[in-house]
C-alpha cells in the first residue's frame, strides 16, 4: 500500500510501538508518588510534557496531555471562554478551521455567544484586516490554525498574535488566542512567545505517533475551567487515570520528530515538488488549491481535476492501493463541496473533482512515481467517460 493521506493518521513508528509496549508493561499504574511503579509513571508523563514544552518554548506545567487534538480544541475554546465574565461575549475564528473547532463556536452560538468568522484569500491565507477589524472588549476568545488541513496554507500566526496583543491593550483585557497545530507540527516549528499564543492543540497521531492522544499548552496565569469532572490524577483540566500508554508513545513521536525534523521536512517537500511536477506535465486542466512553493506546508499538494469526480479517481486509487482523499478529513463521506476550497472561491464542480495529497517522511521517490503511472490513466479514463468534455482546443 502507498499511503498518501496522512494528514488523517500517520503510521505508528516502530520506536514508537515499542515505547507503548514498555509503559504498557512497566508503568501501568496511576501515576502517584506513593509506589515505585506509580512514581515511573509519573515520571514518564513529566518527560513528556517537558519534551513537547522544550519543542515549543514553554514549561513543563504549562502542557497537557488529552484524549485527542478535539479535546484539547474543545477544553481550550469552552473552557477559556467560559472562565471569563464578559457582557454580551463574542468570539473570533476563521471561515476555513479544522470541523472540531466550527463545532464548538456552533455549539457556544447556541449559549448565546456571537461569532465572527473571519474570510480568507484565494490561497486560504487569513484577511487579518478583518480580524483586527472584530476584536472590540467583547471578544472572549480568537482560534486560528497553524496549517490548513485542506490545502496546507501555512498562515501568518504571530502577525495574527501581534494584532490580538494590540486589542488586548486597547481594550485593557488579554484576548485568549488559541492555535490549533494538529496539522502543523509534522512541518511546521512553533515558539509560542513569538506566536503570543495562550492556548496550543496538539496530535499525536499525526507525527507517527499512537490515536487517541493529543495534548493541549495552557500558558501560565490564562483563566480557564474544566469542561469534564472527577479524580484529579495529574491535571485539573484532565480528570481520570492517563493514558500512560498512549502518552509515552505520543512522547517517542516528539522525540523523532525533532530529531531529523529539518531533514524529514526537505524530504517531504522534494517529493511534493516531485509529485507536481508530474502532475502538471501529465495532466491537462486542473487548479492547484492553495499557494506555490514555501507558503504551503512541505507535506500538502491539493489539485482539482476538472470535469471529474474526485471521489472516483480516489476509489480507483484504491483499487490500486494508494490511498488519497478527497476532501476534509470529517466531510469526505457526504455530497456537500469541500468549504474550505469554496472559501478560497472554487465552485461546486472544482471542489468536487479535488484530490488531497498528504505525505509523510516514509514515502519515497518510488511511491511518487508509482501514484503518478496509476494516476494520469485513471484521469484519462475518467474524462473520457465523463459527459463534461474540456473546452475544444
Amino acid at each position: 500500500m502507498i499511503y498518501l493521506d496522512n494528514f488523517r493518521g500517520t503510521m505508528v513508528a516502530p520506536e514508537v510501538w515499542e515505547a507503548m509496549r514498555i509503559a504498557a508493561i512497566d508503568k501501568y499504574a496511576v501515576p502517584a508518588a506513593f509506589t515505585q511503579c506509580g512514581t515511573g509513571a509519573a515520571e514518564l508523563i513529566e518527560r513528556a510534557q517537558n519534551r513537547l514544552a522544550a519543542g515549543i518554548g514553554a514549561s513543563q506545567n504549562e502542557v497537557v496531555f488529552t484524549g485527542s487534538a478535539t479535546e484539547a480544541i474543545n477544553i481550550a475554546l469552552l473552557g477559556s471562554t467560559r472562565a471569563q465574565a464578559i457582557d454580551k461575549p463574542e468570539i473570533v475564528t476563521s471561515e476555513i478551521e479544522y470541523p472540531a473547532t466550527l463545532a464548538v463556536y456552533k455549539a457556544l452560538e447556541k449559549e448565546g455567544y456571537t461569532a465572527h468568522y473571519i474570510k480568507v484569500d484565494g490561497e486560504g491565507r487569513y484577511d487579518l484586516d478583518q480580524l483586527s477589524f472584530v476584536l472590540n472588549e467583547h471578544t472572549a476568545m480568537v482560534s486560528l490554525m497553524g496549517v490548513n488541513h485542506m490545502i496546507g496554507t501555512i498562515e501568518p500566526l504571530a502577525r495574527a498574535g501581534n494584532i490580538i496583543a494590540d486589542a488586548s491593550q486597547r481594550v485593557g483585557r488579554k484576548i485568549p488566542y488559541h492555535v490549533d497545530f494538529a496539522s502543523a507540527l509534522q512541518t511546521q516549528r512553533l515558539d509560542v512567545d513569538t506566536v503570543k499564543a495562550d492556548l496550543v492543540s496538539f496530535s499525536s497521531n499525526k507525527i507517527h505517533g499512537p490515536k487517541g492522544v493529543g495534548a493541549l499548552y495552557v500558558r501560565k496565569g490564562t483563566k480557564i475551567h474544566p469542561i469534564t469532572f472527577g479524580s484529579e490524577s495529574y491535571s485539573p483540566l484532565m480528570p481520570g487515570t492517563p493514558n500512560t500508554m498512549g502518552i509515552a508513545g505520543f512522547d517517542k513521536a516528539i522525540e523523532l520528530l525533532y530529531a531529523t525534523f529539518d531533514r524529514d521536512v526537505e524530504h517531504m517537500r522534494s517529493l511534493v515538488n516531485r509529485l507536481a511536477t508530474g502532475i502538471q506535465e501529465h495532466i491537462p486542466h486542473i487548479l492547484l488549491n492553495g499557494p506555490e512553493g514555501a507558503e504551503r506546508a512541505a507535506s500538502h499538494l491539493c489539485y482539482s481535476f476538472l470535469f471529474i469526480e474526485g471521489e472516483a479517481i480516489m476509489m480507483f486509487l484504491d483499487m490500486d492501493e494508494i490511498v488519497v482523499d478527497t476532501g476534509s478529513a470529517c466531510a469526505a463521506a457526504t455530497l456537500k463541496p469541500n468549504y474550505i476550497l469554496i472559501a478560497i472561491g472554487r465552485n461546486h464542480e472544482q471542489a468536487h473533482g479535488s484530490i488531497r495529497f498528504t505525505l509523510s517522511r516514509y514515502n519515497t521517490e518510488a511511491d511518487i512515481d508509482t501514484a503518478l503511472a496509476k494516476l494520469v490513466p485513471i484521469v484519462e479514463r475518467l474524462r473520457a467517460q465523463s459527459t463534461i468534455r474540456p473546452p475544444a482546443q
